[in-house]
């Protein structure tokens, strides 16, 4: 039986910090505690918060600490890189698929921390990251029990496609929608879809997404919603790329209501 949630003020942080091809992955988790600060005892259901592109641990900090405030262990992981600083790795190495090996990498450490249930984890993205969750979800479909992306670039390629003809067009480096990006990085975006992935996942999925959004097109989210067994669309109206003040606020109680319901997050 999972012991009751503790006091929202009381948490431990955790530094992650493990090898992932032989190169540093950095970041934090946030454990529920006791009055001396230490960890409470477990098992405590595991949920990995993953930030997009260009964006380190602290983006999603925030949130995890407020899944944490509800019993859970919430990991962020910074990914070889990203724009964090708590990380190794070369940015021009970054792909989607260096992020899913990332990924895949924490969820196994974290996994083995002895206050950690194995039986309840689930996945949170924004998104690229919520492409990089739903490309684990996909392939660990009996591991993870639940998934929540935030405005998720389900198809990471796809602008890229719109943009250059073929990737022998694509140079060595170039710029695209403000971040820095490699040929690597085009490479093993160019054909993922990850709606047609997670046609293999049979658990629940929440996408929330800004009716507003101008990177990722609300239109990916709803096919999603459309063709996957079993996921749910929430809909922010006037919110673009990203959820500040109040919108975030229903952003992440939507997703902790969700989580709670599904039964990873206790009531």
């Amino acid at each position: 039986m999972t012991p009751a949630s503790p006091n929202p003020t009381a948490l431990a942080t955790r530094a992650l910090d493990l090898a992932v091809d032989g190169q540093r992955l950095g970041g934090a988790a946030y454990l529920p505690a006791g009055p001396n600060g230490r960890p409470l005892p477990g098992p405590r259901p595991l949920v990995v918060c993953c930030h997009g592109m260009d964006g380190s641990w602290m983006r999603v900090a925030p949130i995890a600490r407020r899944l944490a405030s509800r019993g859970a262990i919430a990991a962020c992981p910074d990914f070889r890189g990203g724009g964090g600083g708590d990380n190794g790795g070369d940015p021009m190495a970054m792909t989607p698929l260096t992020e899913l090996a990332d990924l895949l990498a924490v969820i196994d450490a974290v996994t083995a921390w002895p206050e950690a249930d194995s039986s309840r984890i689930a996945l949170l993205g924004l998104s690229l990251g919520g492409a990089v969750a739903a490309l684990a979800a996909a392939r660990r479909p009996t591991q993870i029990g639940a998934l929540v992306l935030w405005y998720p670039a389900l198809q990471p390629g796809a602008g890229l496609r719109a943009r250059f003809r073929s990737l022998a067009e694509v140079p060595d480096r170039f710029e695209h929608r403000g971040s820095h990006l490699s040929r690597a990085y085009a490479r093993d975006a160019w054909g993922i879809d990850a709606v047609a992935e997670l046609a293999r996942f049979p658990r629940p999925i929440l996408l929330i997404h800004g009716d507003r959004d101008e990177s990722v097109p609300l239109a990916l989210s709803q096919r999603a919603e459309r063709e996957l067994r079993d996921a749910e669309l929430r809909v922010i109206p006037g919110a673009g790329h990203g959820f500040g003040d109040e919108r975030w606020e229903t952003a992440v109680s939507a997703s902790a209501s969700f989580l709670a319901w599904n039964g990873v997050l206790d009531d």
